[in-house]
């Protein structure tokens, strides 16, 4: 069979376009988490206020919801993100927090932010960890809970 000009480029063009579809990463969901019901309050309008060196700020409309998460025994949450902002209080257990290639442990009593994609899991093996969370999101986004991401490479 002789090949052609156009036949070649469409050959290439296929065995580039494969190889380049079949490296393209995937969400990677979680496994063994258990969200308990939200409460859910708003605030609205813009919000500024400053206490004790602390300062809260909005442009808009925010939901605030207040929930309780447990990860299982091995349990992990996926590589993923959320809308707004996260603060999660280790209740009892242990977590491991991953953002982007730097891991750290967080042990009942402590505190740590969610911003932008990241990885929670469970170490351990005999004992579930419980999070009470906060989360912070603007008012339009509050169905957005979080959104699945492929893990990073590192």
């Amino acid at each position: 069979m002789k090949w052609t000009r156009a036949t070649t480029s469409a050959a290439v063009f296929v065995a580039v376009a494969t190889l380049a579809t079949s490296s393209i990463a995937v969400a990677t969901p979680g496994s063994g988490t258990s969200a308990g019901p939200a409460v859910i309050g708003t605030i609205d309008g813009s919000q500024k206020t400053e206490q004790d060196d602390i300062e809260f700020k909005t442009k808009g409309d925010v939901a605030v919801l207040d929930f309780e998460l447990t990860y299982a025994v091995g349990a992990y949450s996926g590589w993923h993100k959320h809308p707004g902002i996260v603060i999660a209080t280790v209740k009892s257990g242990s977590v491991t927090r991953q953002l982007g290639c730097t891991t750290q442990t967080f042990v009942a009593g402590d505190t740590f932010t969610e911003v932008g994609p990241h990885f929670v899991s469970n170490p351990s093996t005999t004992t579930p960890a419980v999070l009470s969370i906060t989360q912070i999101v603007p008012a339009d986004q509050v169905g957005a809970r979080r959104s699945d991401l492929p893990a990073p490479t590192c």
